[in-house]
């Protein structure tokens, strides 16, 4: 494979099931298909163009969050799921069912060329055709639920606070160094997907004077590696349950500061809402031509 681009690696591997000019109604009695079984191939030229452009934004994903990977012989299932999982969180059902038969049918290419040697798209993974992302909570609910879990542990309120004021994720939030905190500047310095970085500005500053900076991770110590964060997501949907609000869990509060860094941009800078949506993008640490994603946390606003 060399040192082909990503656009020429795809290419090359759909060549090997380019079944143009033939018969998929005589391919599919040859093979014995059963109706709805899927036809090895592609048989037109609007569903090659199709598998071609999903497999190029597949790639576009790849680059932005793990950009070590430069094959396809290094895709896994893993990171399949996490890619199908946002686009689950960010896309129509209908979108969702296209993404995954154009990347079924982009490893079908891919074992046709020898490129993989098993699966990489879990053959269980479904769109849940009832499933709506569960977006942010309201201003009013994110204060709830952060005050009441900050009078039992203050600490995690402390850590609910800051979501709310930069947007982070929240493995984000427990590999915070506190020497990535800048108080005067406003802005603190993020560890992302793929190893990735991002120095944002904060909604409040305040919230980064209240962090004890004296440690190298601000909430990360030895003993808490795998109950911080289940700790800190069980006690966000225990407190919504008892307040009688739904569930978003903890990325409700990076959606209730993504709502919040849109107001501010439009209704306070005057930014049009392409613009802001960019530059939330880019704050929530995506790729700013991805404005897409930024729908999953705050919808479009009426015209």
């Amino acid at each position: 494979m060399g040192q082909k681009s990503w656009r020429g690696q795809i290419d090359y591997a759909l060549q090997a099931i380019d079944q143009r000019g033939h018969s998929k109604h005589a391919a599919k009695r040859e093979h014995g298909n059963r109706p709805g079984q899927a036809v090895p191939g592609v048989f037109s030229d609007g569903y090659l163009n199709t598998v071609f452009d999903r497999a190029i934004t597949l790639t576009h994903w790849v680059a932005e969050h793990y950009p070590a990977i430069r094959q396809f012989r290094a895709l896994h299932p893993e990171l399949i799921t996490e890619y199908l999982a946002e686009k689950a969180a960010t896309c129509a059902p209908s979108t969702v069912r296209t993404h995954l038969a154009c990347l079924r049918k982009l490893e079908e290419a891919l074992t046709a060329r020898g490129w993989i040697d098993e699966a990489i798209v879990p053959s269980e993974w479904a769109v849940d055709p009832t499933k709506v992302h569960r977006g942010a909570y309201a201003t009013d609910e994110a204060t709830a639920i952060n005050a009441h879990i900050g009078r039992r542990d203050a600490q995690y309120g402390q850590a609910l606070a800051f979501i709310g004021s930069t947007g982070a994720r929240i493995d984000e939030v427990f590999h915070l160094r506190g020497d990535k905190v800048f108080p005067v500047e406003r802005r603190v310095e993020l560890l992302g997907k793929g190893g990735r970085t991002r120095r944002i500005q904060v909604l409040r500053s305040e919230v980064l004077s209240e962090l004890n900076c004296s440690r190298r991770f601000v909430y990360l110590e030895p003993g808490n590696e795998r109950t911080w964060k289940n700790g800190l997501e069980d006690a966000v949907r225990d407190t919504a349950d008892r307040l009688g609000i739904q569930r978003r869990g903890v990325h409700g509060f990076r959606g209730t500061a993504a709502t919040e860094f849109l107001q501010m941009k439009m209704d306070l800078l005057g930014a049009s809402e392409h613009e802001a949506r960019r530059e939330l993008a880019m704050w929530l640490g995506h790729n700013p031509q991805r404005t897409e994603v930024t729908y999953a946390y705050v919808s479009k606003r009426p015209t």
